[in-house]
């Protein structure tokens, strides 16, 4: 399989089926399966049990954060009412909706208190795994200088996530043939995963090559 261009044509990702089927082998003890095949209730209601997720992508969770994680459920909870849409399907109405999860970030009362966007992110997206990007420094890394958005860190978390989502979302439609294909073949390694959730390992796994 040929290289993958993505991140605003700044990353490459040179062997993105090798790439996926390194994450997908349970003997290289990465999140696969423990983060994405975890159940809870089973719908994309948020419950308690959701909240200690991230600690699987090695966000870790002690108890204070999940006390600020549990007082943010009312705001987060609006997860359940995303559109039955992918991300690359998304309309600008469904953009804005998936950024406006992460308002609660952007409110004084939860500032400095150990839950930022990488903790909430990996929250929300296992719910909808097909629509709400994960966030982490490396994803920060590869989308921010040289990638897809300028870097601003005065920017509200709201307006980062309309970025992010946006430049996401072009990834998937400039390259929608070969997510159809990488998808088929984490199906054939027993792995149910939404194209978003596999770019965003390709884009993870690739920075963590070069760190």
């Amino acid at each position: 399989m040929p290289p993958l261009t993505l991140c605003g044509g700044t990353l490459v990702v040179d062997s993105p089926e090798e790439l996926l089927g390194e994450y997908l082998d349970p003997r290289n003890g990465y999140a696969w399966p423990a983060y994405d095949t975890l159940v809870t209730n089973g719908s994309v209601q948020l419950v308690t049990g959701d909240l200690l997720a991230p600690a699987l992508l090695e966000a870790y969770v002690d108890a204070s954060r999940f006390r600020v994680l549990f007082d943010m459920l009312p705001q987060l909870s609006r997860v359940a009412d995303l559109p039955p849409v992918t991300l690359q399907e998304a309309d600008e109405s469904a953009l804005a909706q998936v950024a406006g999860l992460f308002d609660v970030l952007d409110d004084v009362a939860y500032r400095r208190r150990g839950v930022r966007g990488t903790v909430v992110a990996k929250v929300l997206h296992r719910k909808r795994p097909d629509l709400v990007p994960i966030y982490d420094s490396r994803i920060l890394a590869a989308y921010t200088a040289p990638g897809a958005i300028p870097a601003e860190p005065s920017r509200t978390w709201v307006t980062f996530m309309d970025l992010l989502c946006r430049s996401m979302q072009a990834d998937l439609q400039g390259s929608a043939e070969r997510f159809a294909e990488l998808q088929a073949y984490a199906e054939s390694r027993g792995a149910t995963l939404s194209q978003l959730r596999i770019l965003d390992i390709l884009v993870w796994m690739t920075i963590s090559a070069w760190q």
